[in-house]
Parts: structure tokens; sequence; C-alpha cells
């Protein structure tokens, strides 16, 4: 089989929804007998990982750090398979740590989670045709992670998510870090997340867990401005077979000279435009 089959009926229960048959979204062959992936393989990370482009869709789309350097680029996420990251005793290497991962930008050094619209790190998207259950393996180099949430119904450009979790830490009082995770550990059942705890549509109440069919957009960023997260591994359930999760090749790729031109946030711009633009489903900085 291509897909890892499994059932998940006490999550599905505690959600109201009926028991039923669940499907890993990535290969058999690439998960452990608990469904999860694990990035300690560069060939995992290749395959599962990347930027999204006109010819390329990966499971796992990486997204730019939220903000620009002195030289118009943008933070850049990386993959490494080699890497090895902390342990709950805060060492790197130690007790309970792992090896090999998707490492997110941090935020912005003048980020504030309360004022700034734009600045944080790095961060992974996700289009799922629906979603059962969704759990991560991260690590930082920080005793407190912060990380954020951000989620949509249907399969959405990365400008049309909208923040569920996420804040940072202000005098140890205000915000919004994992709990019960030190340096290290598993963040478990992201999918009861609601959309109402801090967007704007307060109507909607929908959560990550989805029915059948209904699809999800789901992006988990880099809030911190101390230290990278390092994605070690990922768990995501979907009730549908989604079949060849991980690198789709979009046709022929084609090179048109006037192509338009836009900005990262998929703004369309003019040859007059400074930073960084995508043409063609390319980055480069105009300057």
């Amino acid at each position: 089989m291509k897909k890892f089959l499994l059932t998940i009926a006490a999550a599905a229960m505690a959600a109201g929804l009926n028991a039923q048959q669940t499907y890993n979204f990535f290969d058999a062959a690439d998960v452990d007998s608990d469904g999860w992936l694990w990035f300690d393989t560069q060939a995992k990370l290749d395959k599962y990982c990347g930027y999204a482009s006109k010819t390329k869709s990966f499971a796992i789309q990486l997204q730019d750090a939220d903000y620009e350097l002195e030289d118009f680029s943008q933070p850049q996420c990386t993959t490494d398979a080699g890497y090895t990251g902390l342990g709950t005793d805060g060492t790197k290497g130690g007790a309970n740590s792992r090896t090999g991962a998707i490492i997110l930008p941090p935020a912005g050094p003048g980020f504030s989670a309360l004022t700034a619209p734009g600045g944080r790190g790095g961060a992974i998207m996700l289009h799922l045709p629906d979603c059962a259950k969704l759990d991560v393996c991260v690590s930082a180099e920080q005793e407190a992670i912060n990380l954020c949430v951000h989620v949509a119904s249907g399969n959405v450009r990365v400008t049309e998510v909208q923040m569920i979790k996420g804040g940072e830490k202000i005098g140890g009082v205000f915000g919004d870090d994992l709990e019960n995770v030190t340096y290290t550990g598993n963040w478990n059942d992201i999918e009861q997340l609601e959309d109402s705890e801090y967007g704007p549509n307060w109507d909607q109440h929908f959560k990550i867990q989805s029915n059948p069919g209904e699809k999800r957009t789901v992006l988990i960023g880099n809030y911190m401005k101390n230290s990278p997260l390092y994605i070690h591994g990922i768990r995501v359930l979907t009730y549908s077979d989604n079949s060849g999760a991980g690198v789709e090749e979009i046709g022929n790729a084609t090179t048109d000279d006037n192509a338009p031109l836009y900005n990262v946030f998929g703004v369309k711009v003019d040859s007059s435009y400074k930073g960084i633009v995508i043409k063609n489903g390319k980055k480069f900085v105009n300057r």
C-alpha cells in the first residue's frame, strides 16, 4: 500500500466525529509504526520539503521569514538531515534529542506579536485534503519554545491564513509558549485548535480537524527571536487517501520573458519594485 493506514477512533469520538478510517499524508515507506515522518535522511527532506513553484508542489511547503534583510533578501528555511537538536536538558544531543530537521529562521529582531503585522520567522505550510490528526516534534535553543499556527478553510495562499495560536513572553507573564515542552518535545493534538481563538472570523469556530473532504491550509511558523525552530518530525493523518503526497511535477516548465512580477505576498508589481520578486515561479532580488 502506498499509504500507511491508521484508525484513530478515540480522537474522532472526542471531536464528535464518527470513528472512521484514516490515512497517513505521507508514504508508508517513509513513516514509522506510529505514523511519524522523521527528517533523519536527506532523501526524505528532499522528497517532501521545498519551496513551491509553477513546476513543483511539495507536501511540506517552506515559507521564508516575513521580513527583509539589508540586501532585500529574506531569511530562508533550510533542511539538514545531520543536524542534532537539543535535548530536554538543554544540551545539544542530550536526552530525548532528535537528529535531522527542517530549520526555520528566527523572527526579526524588532518583531512583536502584539503590534507587528509582519516579522515572523520561517514557516512550513500544509495544503491538506482534510485533517484528522496533526502533531509535530520540535526543538529550539531556548527553554520556552514559541511558535504560531495559522489556518484557513480550503487550500489558499499564505496571505489568506489567519493566526489561531501565537504570542511571546513579556516579562515572563504574557505569552503562548508550548506547554510541557522544554527545549524539545512533541506538540500533539494541534488539530484541536480552533480558528476563533485569535482570528477575526469569530462566527466560524472551525477546528483544524475537519470532516472528510473539508480542505485545510495550515501554517506553522517561528515566533522566537533568539533561536531557529527545528522541526524534527511530523504526523499528519487525513480521511482522504492522498496517494502521491511528496513532490508533484506540474506540467512542463516554461519560461516567459514577459511574465508578470509578484512580490512575496502575491501582489503584482512592476519592474520598478525593489526587493524580492517572483517571476516564472522563481525568486530573485530586483535592485
